[in-house]
């Protein structure tokens, strides 16, 4: 199941990420702060796979999110893409086996690669 939640907060960025991703055929979500995107996962019956998630958000930033995510889902999956260049995982994130240890820096030149690298995660975290 191809479904991913974009968290951002930036227009052009989101939309880049949107774009590509319809093109390739994932189902795709999307909100502008933690607070709309927990709305939406409380809202819709479809179980959305992967968030890519901004750090710096209006409101609760992406780590506030991801915490609180991860108590509401079960297999939702956690990556991150940030503008923030001395960005590091807080430890309770890392330890956190659902969150990429890998984080990507904004802005992401080559989408495939990180689709394959969610494809990956993907793979690696399925029963």
């Amino acid at each position: 199941m191809k479904t991913i939640l974009i968290i951002e907060d930036n227009h052009e960025v989101r939309q880049r990420f949107i774009d590509f991703f319809e093109d390739n055929s994932w189902s795709v979500y999307q909100a502008t702060s933690t607070e709309e995107a927990l709305e939406l996962l409380e809202s819709t019956q479809e179980v959305i796979r992967i968030s890519l998630v901004d750090i710096r958000l209006p409101g609760k930033d992406g780590n506030t999110y991801i915490r609180e995510a991860l108590q509401e889902t079960r297999d939702m999956l956690f990556v991150i893409c940030t503008g923030m260049p001395s960005y590091q995982l807080p430890l309770d994130l890392f330890e956190a086996a659902r969150v990429s240890k890998r984080f990507y820096k904004k802005p992401v030149n080559d989408l495939n690669i990180l689709e394959a690298d969610l494809y990956s995660l993907i793979k690696s975290k399925s029963v």
